[in-house]
């Protein structure tokens, strides 16, 4: 019967051939070849490659784990013909010249994750160990930059096969106007801020309502210093480390298309309204002094925790960062909107306004977290 199914398969008579192979125990390894070659002349490609990899999990022969490999890289083959095309497409809409980033949301299922390797080292062309270290566990990873319409048809290809990740073109990160926030000038009736930005540095005055902050995003800076060390044989050495670390919190005002941004080293805690008479006083903090600027931001921190504390906080800046400093080119064109007393420019600047613009755009584009 085996032969008839063949015979069916050369001839084009599929409707024949899965009539003949439903006769067939499916646990016959040549059964499951027929039939993953059935799946791939029909162009169901999923349910081809699932029988392709079945049968070189049961290891039954050179010949027949041949067959299975050859099937497979047909599929990628149609695979990669599918993508150039869906490019194409996508260049028509979005233009050529487009640049984006593709971010990969995390996961957690090792199953999932090996499957997502299995995916990216063949659609990036990349070793399956280097894919695997692509896969966050938790949080985002920027997994690629390059050009839009191609992030797109990768991004579309992975949310079929059940993945969550977003892709963001490059001039949406650097659209959103931020204000960089002084002080509070008033509380009531409404919060009214001085700020100053890019594109103003003299201060403005903004008013605005609770109410309409749509989020949170907060991350620590390091702040690095020049420090003297001594190695084993007593030689002076001079490196750099982490001495401290600036606070940053985004309010983020999506109908106004606005981004509110607080800093320890930005927030002039001597001006404005005193924030130890209008916030709720932190009791771990009763025993220290008042007027350190830790336990100031921590007084202003409580302002927007009493005011829009249930709102959807974005806290994993860290993690993402490490792995997006790796991007230099990216994020050299990203202005960070943060003046921190440093003796040289950081990148963490620029990837914390990366995060900030990545969780604006997916959380006000409607898509899940």
């Amino acid at each position: 019967m085996l032969t008839e199914v063949l015979t069916a398969l050369e001839q084009g008579n599929f409707q024949q051939a899965e009539q003949l192979l439903a006769a067939l125990s499916p646990e016959d390894p040549r059964v499951l070849l027929c039939r993953g070659q059935l799946y791939l002349k029909k162009e169901r490609l999923e349910e081809a490659e699932a029988d392709f990899r079945q049968l070189l999990r049961l290891n039954c022969g050179p010949k027949l784990t041949q067959m299975a490999r050859c099937g497979l890289e047909k599929i990628e083959q149609i695979r990669q013909q599918q993508r150039q095309q869906a490019i194409l497409e996508t260049h028509a809409v979005v233009g050529v010249e487009q640049q984006g980033v593709l971010i990969l949301e995390g996961v957690a299922a090792v199953e999932q994750r090996t499957i997502l390797a299995r995916l990216l080292a063949t659609m990036f062309k990349i070793d399956p160990y280097t894919a695997r270290l692509l896969i966050p566990s938790r949080g985002w990873r920027l997994i690629r930059t390059g050009n839009f319409a191609e992030l797109t048809v990768y991004c579309q290809e992975l949310k079929r096969q059940g993945f969550a990740l977003f892709c963001v073109p490059f001039e949406a990160l650097t659209a959103i106007p931020v204000l960089q926030v002084r002080y509070f000038a008033a509380l009531d009736p409404q919060p009214r801020v001085v700020c100053t930005s890019s594109l103003s540095p003299e201060p403005v005055e903004l008013t605005f309502a609770w109410s309409q902050v749509s989020q949170r995003v907060e991350g620590l800076l390091p702040i690095f210093e020049q420090v003297f060390d001594r190695d084993r044989q007593g030689k002076v050495t001079r490196k750099e480390q982490i001495q401290d670390h600036a606070q940053c919190c985004d309010l983020h005002l999506f109908e106004e298309n606005q981004i509110l941004r607080f800093y320890r080293g930005g927030y002039q805690f001597h001006q404005g309204i005193p924030l130890n008479q209008v916030a709720t006083v932190i009791s771990s903090d009763l025993d220290l002094d008042q007027n350190t600027s830790w336990v100031k931001w921590r007084q202003l921190s409580s302002l927007w925790q009493q005011h829009c504390g249930d709102r959807p906080v974005w806290q994993d800046f860290t993690s993402f960062a490490e792995t997006a400093l790796d991007f230099t080119e990216l994020l050299s064109k990203i202005p960070p909107h943060i003046n921190l007393f440093r003796r040289e420019d950081s990148p963490w600047d620029a990837a914390f306004m990366l995060y900030s613009s990545l969780a604006f755009h997916r959380a006000r584009s409607g898509s899940n977290r």
